[in-house]
This record gives C-alpha cells, structure tokens and sequence, in this order.
C-alpha cells in the first residue's frame, strides 16, 4: 500500500525538497532528516512562472550534530512547515479534513507555545533568574537562539518558495521554527515540545514530568495547620470526600476521620456507541496514547475521482496496525481508525 499525505491545501508546489515541473504538472516528494513522504500527483495551478519558484541552496542539509534531533511531525505537517505560504493559491479555504488547517495556523499556536515552553525552561533553570532577568531572555535572547536553531538543523534548505522571499530575514525565521513548534504540539502535547525546548536551551534541563509539572494524585487533599482562635475552639480539619469539618470543643480531641475513599469517577465517554461525525474518539485514543507514552501515527491514502473519493487511514500504534477507516473524509477515516484501535488496545469499558 502506498500512503499518501493527503491534501495539499491550496498549495500550487507542495514540497519541501526536490520537485519537478512540466507542461503545469509537477510531481513532488518530500526528503527530509525526519523521513520520505510522497504527496499524491496532481495538476499544479501556478499563478506564478516557474522561474520564480525557488528552494534553499542545495548544499548538504545536515543538521548540526551538536543539535538533538527534532521531534518527528507527520508528512501532512511537514508539507504545512516545508512549503511556504507564498506558493499557496490566493483566498484558498482552510483545509478542514486536516488536523492543521493550513500552516499559518501552526505558526500562530507555536509562537504561544514557543514562548512557553522557552520560559518553563529558564524559570527551572539554576541559580534561578530573577523576574526581570527572565522576561529579559525570553525578549531578547529567543529570538537569537531560533536564528541558530534554524541554521543549525539546515531548515532553509528544505523551504520550498517563490524567488522573492529572503527565508534568512529574522520575520521568515521566527516563522518557520513557530511552525514546526506547532506541528509538534498538535502531534504531541506539550511535554514534547517542552522537552525538546529544555534540551536546546540546557541539555542538562529536567523534563516537564520532574520540574513539578507532574499532575497532583486524586485523592490528594490540602492539609490545613490548626490556628487559634480564642479559648475553647481548635481550627476545622480539612473535610474528607463528602463529610463536613467538625470543631472540637477544648480539651476534647476530634474524633478521628474515617479512612479517605477515592472519590466517584467522573462519567466517561461511550467507546462502545458507534463513531459519529463530530464525536470525540480521536482525542480520547491520542490522549490515552499518549498518557502511555505510545508513539501513534495515521498513514492516510486517497483512492477514486476527485469528486467521489474515499480516504484510508492505518492507525499505527508504535509501528504495528491497531485500525483502519474508511470515508469520504480522512477525518471520517481518522476516526474509525482511532476506534477500532481503541477497542484493540483492550482500553475500552468492558461491560
């Protein structure tokens, strides 16, 4: 089976490296650090002549050692990433059976994102930086350290774009690392970027999970220091699951409190009721993979006309099929997919 990448979302050349055209069709292939993915043949729509569609210097494009390696995206991302918005048709829709919409969206979430993740770093950092100190890094030397990011990991040379863009300018930088900043936290959470972030700032950084990032356990309560409060009173205890705090009169201690019971679980979502087209299987299956530190992927391959086509889509769980979808839209197919992988990683309710 060959799996393809899906659409490319208005994009008039969309590939990261080599590409060839001809007579207004153009075959393209994306070749990067992060893996080979194929992007189906289509007709190509230039606005533009070919000689104004340009790619990087075709010097060596590898990354800096002393760099560690960037999380892995999708093919899809890496077309949003790798291929500029300037080969993009004029006024072309939101691709809405993508999980990115288009890469200027991944570039908006990963400059938030960014700046996050650079600030959890250097607040952990040792000896601590102070407040100004701090917000005067994340101004002045973010910037800085993406301009060597970029460099180092050879991204400008994998930047498919028209002639007119100076992909070396610190706008165009900042916006290709954002993207992929992006990429990777719709991919994988947080924690992923987080982690990357502290291993380029400091690679002696403590991931997300040891810098007090870890969630607090369920059935842990605030406990509450007695204080006085005139003769005769002792403060209220802290109140178990349900049971009301009880003073106690002086000299007579409280009685003790019953052994702490875990509270009700929360009701769940159904994953025996069948997928609808708005349903929430496919968050629910990447955020438990993910809670297990699972690698998930969805290969997709497109099949028939144009105009009555079907999507199909594997469900990868650490490199071995768990589910495939079938539908008319790879989100549909994504999410049938999710929901057969679910019922086979025995992670659903047994009734």
């Amino acid at each position: 089976m060959t799996l393809g990448l899906g659409g490319t979302n208005g994009y008039s050349a969309a590939a990261p490296s080599e590409a060839s055209t001809s007579n207004g069709a153009s075959t393209t292939a994306a070749q990067s650090d992060f893996g080979t993915c194929t992007s189906p043949s289509a007709p190509a729509k230039s606005h533009s002549p070919s000689p104004n569609l340009k790619r990087s210097r075709s010097a060596s494009v590898t990354m800096d050692p002393d760099l560690p390696p960037a999380p892995k995206i999708d093919g899809e991302a890496m077309l949003e990433v790798f291929v500029h918005r300037s080969m993009k048709f004029s006024g072309a829709p939101l691709n809405g059976d993508s999980p990115y919409g288009d890469g200027q969206r991944l570039q908006v979430l990963g400059d938030k994102v960014l700046e996050a993740a650079y600030t959890d770093v250097l607040f952990y950092k040792r000896p601590m930086l102070k407040a100004d100190d701090l917000k005067q890094q994340v101004e002045t030397q973010l910037q800085k350290d993406v301009e060597s990011w970029v460099s180092g990991y050879r991204w400008r040379d994998k930047v498919r774009h028209t002639s007119s863009v100076d992909l070396s300018s610190p706008e165009e930088t900042r916006i290709l690392f954002n993207s992929y900043v992006g990429a990777v936290f719709v991919g994988g959470g947080y924690k992923a970027v987080r982690d990357w972030i502290g291993a380029l700032v400091d690679p002696q950084a403590q991931p997300a999970a040891q810098s007090g990032l870890s969630p607090e356990p369920e059935n842990k309560r605030v406990k509450v220091e007695p204080m006085g409060m005139g003769m005769g009173f002792v403060q209220p205890q802290a109140s178990y699951w349900g049971q009301p705090p009880q003073p106690s009169m002086y000299g007579q201690p409280p009685p003790p409190p019953p052994p702490a019971s875990a509270p009700p679980p929360l009701p769940m979502f159904n994953p025996l009721a069948p997928a609808q087209p708005h349903s929430a299987f496919l968050p629910l299956f990447n955020q438990t993979a993910q809670q297990r530190r699972l690698e998930v992927q969805y290969p997709a391959q497109f099949s028939g006309p144009a105009h009555a086509g079907r999507w199909t889509v594997l469900c990868l769980v650490n490199g071995i099929e768990k589910g495939q979808g079938t539908g008319p839209s790879k989100q549909l197919a994504k999410e049938e997919a999710a929901r057969q992988a679910y019922h086979a990683m025995g992670w659903a309710p047994r009734e």
